[in-house]
């Protein structure tokens, strides 16, 4: 087994699971289920293997802010995402990035958006049992 093996296998998984999303026709929660099963398969796989897992994607980039944002908990805002994009080695620091992916774990359910003083908006990590 090579270095790069577990990222090809993850990629094939990945690929499976969206085959999947398309021809069930699933609820909200048992999608959400699906996306949090790959996401958390993914963040482990990038932790076991850090030279082999770089984040090339958009959906694993996501994965490992999301793993982040679980572990380190707070306010989460696009300069905090964008410090850590670059503690991570993450070629992605631009601001634009940061809030697409903040806004993709928000609408799947796994942040919460605070947006109650003006000019100043955070997320939170979602803790409400679905």
């Amino acid at each position: 087994m090579t270095a790069l093996q577990p990222e090809a296998d993850l990629t094939q998984q990945l690929a499976a699971l969206d085959q999947l999303r398309e021809r069930l026709p699933l609820t909200d929660p048992d999608r959400h289920a699906l996306d949090v099963d790959a996401d958390q398969r993914f963040a482990q796989l990038a932790s076991d293997h850090p030279e082999a897992c770089k984040p090339t994607s958009h959906h694993q980039r996501v994965a490992l802010l999301l793993n982040a944002v679980i572990s380190q908990g707070g306010e989460w805002t696009t300069r905090r995402v964008q410090r850590f994009y670059r503690a991570a080695g993450i070629p992605a620091p631009l601001r634009a990035t940061a809030r697409k992916d903040l806004h993709a774990l928000h609408m799947q359910g796994h942040l919460v958006l605070h947006e109650e003083d003006a000019g100043r908006r955070f997320y939170t990590v979602n803790t409400r049992k679905a």
